[in-house]
C-alpha cells in the first residue's frame, strides 16, 4: 500500500507518541539548560523569563486557535479517507494563522512595555523581560507558520519529521543563548536581547526545514495555490473547531499569567523558584503531555473511521500509562530533590521554597494526567466545547481564586499556590474522566462516522 492510500487509522499509538515524547523530553532538557544558563547569568534574568515565558507560551496558544482546529479536522478527515478535504483544511489553516500572526506581532512589538508595567516588578526584572518580549513578540509570525506546518506533518502521521526539526531548532536556540549570555571566544555579551534574537533565528531555520519536509512528502495534499478559491465554509469550520479547542488552553495560560502576577507580589525569590520548579517538573509531566498529543491524533483517526469502541479502550490504556509514569517520576524527584536542586545556582531561600513545593507536587502531578490525556482525547473526538466550560470554572474558581486565598490571603506563599493548582487539576480531571466514560463524545464528530473503504477493511481486521 502506498503512503498516499495508507489508512492512518492503522497507525499504533506508540508510533505516534514516541517521536513526540523524544521531542518533548529533549525540549525539556534544553529548556532546563537554558534556565541553568540564565541562573548563572543573573537571578533577575530567571525571574524575568519566568514571567515573559508565560507570555511566549500565550502567543503560541493564540496561534493554536487555528492549528488545534486544523489538527482535529485533519485527523478525522484522514481517518475517513478524505485526503482532498484534508488538503483544503491545511491550506486554510496556513492562511488564517498568517493573518492572525501579523496582528499579534504588531501588538507585541509596540505594547510589550505597557504590558509589563501592569506588574509590580523590580525595575531590572521589567527591563530584562521587555528586552525579550519585544523581539520575540514582533517576530512571532515565524513561530506561527512553523507551528501550523508542524501540526500538518503530525496529523498526516509524520511525527518523527516534526520531532527532528523541532530538536534541531532547540539545539540552535540553546547554542545561541550560550553565545549571547557568556560571550565565549572573545565575543561580546548580548544578554537577554541576544537570547531573543537567537530564539527567533532558530525558528526561521525550523520554518524553512518544515516547509521543505511538507513539500517532500508527496502523500501530503497541500494545494497552496487554491487558497483564494477555498470556500469560506472551510475557514469557518477551522475556526469553529479551533476556538473552543484552543479556548481551554488559552484559559489555562491566562490563569497561569494571573497566578504569576500574584507571585510577583511575593517577590523575585518566588518567581525564581517558579522557574526552577518548572525546569524540574517538566520531566514529570511532559511524558503525559506527549501521550495526550498522540492520543488526540489517534482518536481523531478512529472517530473518522467510525471505530469508537477502539477509541474508548485506547484512552483508558493511554491514561493508565501516563498516570503510572508521572507517579513514579515525581516520587523519584522528591527522593533525590537535594541532589537535583544542587544543580541550580540559587540562594538558600529560593531552594527552601522549591523543596516545600515539591511535597505538594506529589499530589499535583499524578492528577495532571486526567487533563493532559483525556482532554486531548475529547478534543480529538470532536467534543471541544465541554472542556472549555468546565475548565474556565475550575481554573479560575479553584486554581486562581485558591492561589490568592492560600498563597496571599493566608500567607502560605508558593506552596499554597501549588496546592490550589493541584485542587484544580484533580477536580477538573475527574469531571473529564466522567465525560469520557459517559460516551457523550461519540455524537460530536465533525466527519461522518461511515468508514471509508480503507477504514472498513482495517475495522474487519481489528
Amino acid at each position: 500500500m502506498t503512503t498516499a492510500t495508507f489508512d492512518r487509522a492503522r497507525l499504533s499509538l506508540p508510533e505516534l507518541v514516541w517521536p513526540i515524547l523524544v521531542e518533548n523530553v529533549l525540549r525539556t532538557s534544553l529548556l532546563s539548560v537554558d534556565t541553568l544558563m540564565l541562573g548563572r547569568y543573573s537571578a533577575k534574568a530567571v525571574a524575568a523569563m519566568s514571567l515573559v515565558g508565560q507570555y511566549g507560551f500565550f502567543i503560541q496558544l493564540l496561534f493554536m486557535v487555528v492549528s488545534s482546529g486544523a489538527a482535529i479536522l485533519l485527523a478525522q478527515n484522514l481517518g475517513a479517507g478524505r485526503r482532498h478535504e484534508a488538503g483544503l483544511i491545511g491550506v486554510a489553516s496556513l492562511a488564517l494563522v498568517f493573518a492572525l500572526s501579523l496582528v499579534v506581532s504588531g501588538l507585541f512589538a509596540v505594547g510589550s512595555g505597557a504590558l509589563l508595567a501592569l506588574y509590580p516588578l523590580d525595575p531590572e526584572v521589567a527591563e530584562l523581560g521587555g528586552q525579550f518580549l519585544r523581539v520575540y513578540g514582533a517576530c512571532s509570525f515565524v513561530t506561527a507558520l512553523g507551528i501550523t506546518l508542524s501540526t500538518i506533518l503530525r496529523a498526516w502521521g509524520f511525527t518523527r519529521d516534526a520531532m527532528l526539526v523541532s530538536v534541531l531548532g532547540l539545539v540552535l536556540t540553546v547554542a545561541g543563548n550560550a553565545l549571547c549570555l557568556f560571550g565565549p571566544f572573545g565575543l561580546p555579551v548580548f544578554g537577554v536581547t541576544g537570547v531573543a534574537v537567537s530564539t527567533v533565528f532558530s525558528q526561521v531555520v525550523v520554518l524553512a526545514l518544515l516547509a521543505l519536509l511538507v513539500r517532500r512528502h508527496t502523500s501530503i495534499e497541500l494545494p497552496v495555490r487554491t487558497v483564494s478559491t477555498i470556500p469560506t465554509s472551510v475557514y469557518r469550520q477551522v475556526l469553529s473547531v479551533g476556538l473552543p479547542s484552543a479556548g481551554e488552553n488559552l484559559s489555562y495560560n491566562l490563569s497561569q499569567i494571573a497566578t504569576l502576577a500574584m507571585l510577583a507580589k511575593l517577590g523575585t525569590a518566588s518567581l525564581a523558584a517558579y522557574g526552577i520548579l518548572m525546569a524540574v517538573l517538566r520531566y514529570v509531566f511532559m511524558p503525559g503531555v506527549s501521550v495526550g498529543l498522540g492520543t488526540q491524533i489517534k482518536v481523531g483517526y478512529l472517530v473518522g473511521a467510525g471505530q469508537t469502541t477502539q477509541a474508548t479502550r485506547l484512552v483508558y490504556r493511554a491514561f493508565g500509562v501516563a498516570f503510572a509514569f508521572s507517579t513514579v517520576a515525581v516520587l523519584v524527584v522528591q527522593w533525590q530533590h537535594r541532589a537535583i536542586l544542587s544543580l541550580f545556582d540559587a540562594t538558600p531561600a529560593v531552594l527552601e521554597v522549591v523543596s516545600a513545593v515539591l511535597v505538594v507536587a506529589l499530589i499535583h502531578e499524578p492528577g495532571r494526567n486526567f487533563n493532559t490525556v483525556i482532554i486531548p482525547a475529547l478534543k480529538g473526538s470532536g467534543d471541544v466545547q465541554f472542556p472549555v466550560y468546565v475548565g474556565m470554572v475550575s481554573m479560575w474558581g479553584v486554581g486562581v481564586f485558591g492561589a490568592w486565598f492560600l498563597g496571599l490571603h493566608l500567607g502560605l506563599g508558593l506552596p499554597g499556590v501549588w496546592a490550589a493548582m493541584a485542587a484544580d487539576e484533580w477536580g477538573r480531571g475527574l469531571v473529564m474522566a466522567w465525560r469520557w466514560r459517559s460516551g457523550a463524545w461519540k455524537a460530536r464528530a465533525f466527519v461522518s462516522s461511515t468508514p471509508s473503504l480503507a477504514s472498513a477493511d482495517a475495522l474487519e481486521k481489528a
